[in-house]
């Protein structure tokens, strides 16, 4: 048996790019130990030449050409060009590696990696984002799957999640507090990416959007971005229990019948005592309905919030505080595609009632014309029957044309 490798033979032999699909056809067989005979089919003229010159035999004429790997060795070793057929075939192509034994250990390392941070993840009810970081693979990502670089990053990112609520902590303070670097939640950043994804979508129900902005992500988890003064929201009769200075101030609104905006800062830092338990309070997509609301209606008008189209971060905090306040939550929005989107991701976070949004109720309003759908259909996912109405009404119905019946639903459902 020799105890080399004869290269330039063997290239000659089994070498060359004609005969790559054999050679890796062999290595695999090798790798697997799965049966001393390897089946090729389709083989091709080189393919056919280059073993059957090798073992002896005659070129044959099927489709498939069954190679004997025993025989293939021993015809190596017979003609002293290499030691196995193993051999030759590292000394063509490299070091034969079972990928797939490669993979699955590296996945049960990764497995058992993320095994260790499932009890702490857990007790502060992200099991579920554990998961999704592994299956997704952006633990991997962020940490170039470096193993000992994804367990920094757990550790510092649990750090951050445990100590939320921020209770209207700046961002650039949270990260300096637990991670001792005021920059490290900064967009961009491995740990905020790991951070941000809890928070959208696992932490205390995640943020009602499908692609929430930034803004809206922390001010989930009670954080500021800088002072947070331009994301504000516009209301109308919210009732407060009173006692806090930002109560003061609402209740002078409350009884005037004034509308107020409420910047993210307020809420997030100073949040106002709602007395809304079990009140009906009703939400909007478009401030012309509020300004009627309080025009027309004054102090006979229920509790009324303004979305201003896409839901902003101030918009988002002022419905989770009251729903925690125990208000019951009513929505509104426009009859077109955009519309219908809001309302699915409103209706998904929060337990919200359709206010005179179902198919019904646009087919109520048929002699109403409206400008052109634009954009997709969407799926209402309160009333499977509204996609189907709207596209036969080709227009959309926006809430000012229907203006007198939301005032009266404002005013007989007051409490």
């Amino acid at each position: 048996m020799p105890d080399h490798v004869d290269l330039a033979r063997l290239q000659r032999l089994i070498g060359g790019q004609a005969l790559v699909r054999l050679r890796q056809r062999l290595a695999r067989k090798l790798l697997n130990n799965s049966g001393p005979r390897l089946t090729l089919s389709q083989a091709t003229e080189a393919e056919r030449t280059a073993v059957e010159r090798l073992v002896g035999r005659p070129p044959g004429r099927g489709r498939s050409l069954v190679v004997d790997l025993a025989a293939m060795e021993r015809a190596l070793e017979r003609a002293g060009v290499a030691p196995s057929l193993r051999a030759a075939l590292e000394a063509l192509d490299g070091p034969l590696v079972d990928w797939r034994a490669e993979r699955e250990a590296d996945r049960r390392g990764w497995d058992e990696l993320v095994a260790q941070y499932r009890a702490q993840a857990e007790a502060i009810g992200l099991g579920e984002w554990l998961d999704a970081l592994q299956v997704s693979g952006l633990l991997k990502r962020v940490a170039e799957r470096d193993k000992q670089r994804a367990c920094e990053l757990l550790d510092a990112a649990l750090r951050v999640l445990a100590r939320l609520p921020g209770q209207g902590i700046s961002l650039s303070a949270l990260a300096a507090e637990c991670l001792g670097d005021a920059h490290a939640l900064d967009v961009g950043e491995p740990v905020a990416a790991l951070v941000r994804r809890a928070l959208a979508r696992y932490w205390r129900g995640g943020v009602p959007l499908a692609q929430p902005d930034e803004r809206s992500i922390w001010a989930h988890a009670g954080v500021l971005l800088g002072g947070d003064i331009t994301s504000a929201v516009l209301v109308h009769r919210l009732p407060t229990q009173g006692g806090k200075p930002l109560d003061d101030a609402l209740a002078i609104h409350y009884r005037e019948a004034e509308p107020t905006w409420l910047t993210l800062r307020q809420l997030l830092r100073d949040p106002p005592a709602w007395a809304c338990a079990g009140r009906d309070v009703y939400v909007c997509e478009n401030p012309s309905v509020l300004a009627e609301a309080a025009e027309r209606l004054g102090a006979r008008c229920a509790p009324l919030i303004v979305t201003w189209g896409r839901p902003g971060a101030a918009v988002l905090t002022v419905l989770e505080q009251l729903e925690a306040a125990g208000a019951v939550l009513h929505y509104r929005g426009d009859f077109d595609w955009p519309g219908i989107g809001i309302a699915n991701s409103l209706f998904l976070r929060f337990t919200m009632k359709p206010w005179r949004m179902g198919a019904a109720d646009l087919d109520a309003f048929s002699h109403l014309k409206g400008k052109p759908l634009e954009g997709q259909p969407v799926d209402a996912n309160w009333d499977p029957a509204l996609r189907d109405a709207l596209v036969r009404r080709e227009e959309a119905l926006h809430e000012e044309q229907i203006l007198s019946l939301l005032l009266t639903d404002l005013q007989e459902r007051q409490l």
